[in-house]
Formats: structure tokens, sequence, C-alpha cells
């Protein structure tokens, strides 16, 4: 029953604090946002209308251009709706004269770029494009396709060759991505969006983690120093009263990992689309969320005994930093390694590196959010984090009794490792 005092007044004191209102709150905002803001970016951005000056001594780019940015207008498209074409004939004029006017245009800023295409364009391909800003050079990556298309369809035609013929020699690959189940199981057509979503579950699972596994350190830190550890004392027992305040601390933790969950599994059941990319929840089977689960509970009980130890053995957070940021690598690591994993999640060393305890939480789940892994090696997993989290119960409780009631010099390595050998 003592212990579960503790548990209530760690638990009770977080989930009441206004931090972690705030931070309750704020996460399902920033999640919103990570969506919401470039998409009303980009709205806003499509709205501003933008004129380019062309040059066309050919006269073969400039109406099939209009045709093209039209037809991305009413389709909605980021480019066609940004843009319109401004000629600048040359009457006479040479066509250096031509594009003197037309950078005189772009300097004074009347247009927002200028375009001139090479009197022997079909040979050379050359089109120039003049800018102010470096920030206007992005013009030059949404018109090339379509540029492209006119030299090509432009090449055709002076070769003759029969419109059903240019048409299909214009066709591009269709693409269909398709995810396959476990052990060859039924495909289904997959998207973009799975690893976005998966990338956000990681970041869930690592920053709470790393928030409430350190927040623990600095509670005892905190106690320990004010000397109100040793009124607990007085009624309970060093292992019980660690044994609290890591599931105390655990409880609020996995609260607002499920308030978050939950805004998340709401906002993206909305359908949000930001032009082709529409984030979609529909791959995140049952096993994705027993093993979220699974990786934020061993990963902060594995995380937060270690801390735990560490800030029994500390008089101030001054003293823990020393360890903090090795156990804190322990989560920065499999974040450095994440990549190396999602490029080949069945290799030897992606195996190897998941089944480790303190890279697990981020790189086994991510392994699962990807291409399920064999089941042997996710239970494997988790049996060792759980054998990992014995251990480290033993060394924090060890730590816990010889250190929570120490006061005086700065712990050291040496004087962590003498009382690990302590009876």
């Amino acid at each position: 029953m003592k212990t579960w005092a503790v548990i209530r007044r760690e638990y009770l004191e977080r989930v009441r604090s206004k931090g972690f209102v705030i931070g309750t709150i704020l996460g399902p905002l920033l999640m919103s946002a990570l969506v919401l803001v470039p998409a009303l970016l980009a709205r806003s951005g499509a709205g501003e209308q933008r004129t380019i000056a062309l040059v066309d001594p050919t006269g073969r780019v400039l109406q099939p251009l209009r045709e093209r940015l039209e037809q991305r207008m009413q389709e909605g498209s980021r480019g066609g709706s940004r843009y319109t074409l401004l000629p600048v004939t040359l009457d006479g004029r040479t066509l250096e004269q031509g594009v003197g006017e037309l950078r005189r245009m772009v300097a004074d800023e009347s247009v927002h770029s200028g375009l001139v295409v090479a009197p022997d364009f079909l040979e050379t391909r050359t089109i120039s494009l003049y800018v102010k800003s470096v920030a206007a050079m992005s013009l030059r990556d949404e018109l090339r396709p379509l540029l492209n298309d006119i030299l090509r369809e432009a090449r055709y035609r002076e070769q003759g060759l029969p419109t059903e013929l240019r048409e299909y020699l214009a066709e591009g690959v269709d693409w269909k991505n398709l995810n396959i189940g476990g052990e060859g199981g039924e495909a289904r057509e997959g998207n973009d969006s799975a690893f976005v979503v998966a990338i956000v579950l990681i970041m869930m699972i690592y920053m709470m983690v790393l928030m409430y596994g350190s927040h623990t350190l600095q509670v005892v830190i905190e106690e320990k120093s004010n000397r109100v550890v040793e009124v607990l004392l007085s009624s309970l027992s060093p292992g019980r009263l660690m044994l609290g305040k890591v599931l105390g601390i655990g409880a609020a933790g996995l609260t607002q990992t499920g308030i978050w969950t939950l805004a998340f599994i709401v906002f993206t059941q909305q359908g949000i689309s930001l032009g082709s990319f529409t984030l979609d929840t529909s791959f995140l089977t049952p096993l994705i969320w027993i093993s979220f689960l699974v990786f934020f509970l061993l990963g902060f009980f594995l995380y937060a005994l270690l801390y735990a130890g560490v800030g029994a053995m500390c008089n101030t957070l001054q003293d823990s930093q020393q360890f903090n940021f090795p156990l804190m690598m322990g989560l920065v690591l499999p974040m450095m390694l994440l990549g190396l994993v999602l490029e080949a999640p069945n290799t030897p060393i992606a195996v190897a590196l998941s089944l480790f305890p303190l890279f697990a939480p981020v790189l086994m789940f991510v392994r699962v959010c990807v291409e399920t892994p064999p089941l042997w090696q996710l239970v494997l997993s988790w049996v060792l984090m759980l054998l990992a989290i014995w251990l480290a119960a033993l060394a924090a409780g060890k730590l816990f009794r010889l250190g929570i009631l120490m006061y005086g010099a700065s712990p050291t390595w040496a004087t962590l490792a003498r009382a690990l050998r302590q009876k």
C-alpha cells in the first residue's frame, strides 16, 4: 500500500501540473501544424500570380507553354496557379535588344522572371532563365518537365510522326506501390504516408522515453537535495520508493502518450491531403499498435531505472551531467542509425542493432513499421529488453540503496563502479 501511495503521489503531481496540461495540449497542436502549415503555405503561394516574361524567336514555345500552365491551373496544381506568360515581341529588333528589355523588366521587378528561347531551340535545347532573387530559381524545376514535353512534341512534328505514335512514345511509367504482408501474404496498395506515420510514432517513443526517463533522474536529485527522501525512507524501503517513483512517472508518461496517440488517430482519420500526398493510417495493424505500446513501456522502464540509480548517487543536476550524456546517447545513436535500418531492414547489422536493448525501442519498432520482421526477432527483442530491465533494476536498486542518503563530494565513474561492486 505504501508503494501504491508513492505511485499515486508521483502520478497526480505530474498530471495536475501546468506543464503536463500545456504539453499534452501542445503535442496534438504541433502534430496538426506539421501538416496544416505546409498546406496553408502552399495554398497561399498558389494564389499569388507571378508573371514570366518570355522571348521566343522560334514561336514554338509560347502557346504550348501557356496551354500547359492553364491546364495545371485548372487542375489546381502548384505551378499553373502561380505563373502567367508575358510575351516580349521583337518587332524588327535584334534578339539581344529583346533580351535587354526582358532583363530590365526583371531588374525593376515588373515581372517575376524571364525566359529566353534560343533561335535553334530544337537542336541546342537551350532556354535561359533570368531571375533577380535566388529564391525564384525554383521556377526552373517547375517548368522543366513542361518545356521537355514541348521540345519532344516539336521534334515529333518536325519528323512527321503520327499523332498516335507521338502519344504512345510520350507515355510514362504508371507506378503502383504494393506492400506485401508477412511471409508473402496478400499484397495491398501502399503509399508514402506509411513512412511519415511510422516516423511520427518513432519520434513519439523517442521523445517520451527520453523526456520521462530523464525526468526520473531530476525528481530523485531534487528530493534528495531537499531531504524529502529522508522522510519517505522512514516509512518504506529504498527499493519500494524507487519502484513507486518509476511506476508513477511512467503512468504519467503513458497517459500523455495515450492522449497524443488518440489525437493523432483522430487527426489522420480526417483524410488530410497535401497535393498528391494523403496521410493514411490504414497500414497500422494491431501488431504495430501493440509494438508501439510495448516498446514505449519497456524503453521507459529500462531508461528510468538507469536514471533513477544515477540520480541517487548525485547531489545536483550538474553532478549528473557526466552520467546523463552516455544514457542519452543510447537513444540518440539509434536515431542516427535510422537511415541504415530503413535502407536494408533485414541485413545482419540491422537485425543485430535492433535486438540491442538500448536501441530496440527505436530500431526494432521502425522495422515493424516498414517491413514486419520475423515474429521470433520481435519476441526476442522484448525478452532481451526484459532481461536488461531486470539487470538495470538490480544495479539501480543497489545504487539507490547506497546513494540516496549520501551527501558530500561529487560522484565519479570510479565511485559508481565501487558502489556496484558492493554487496
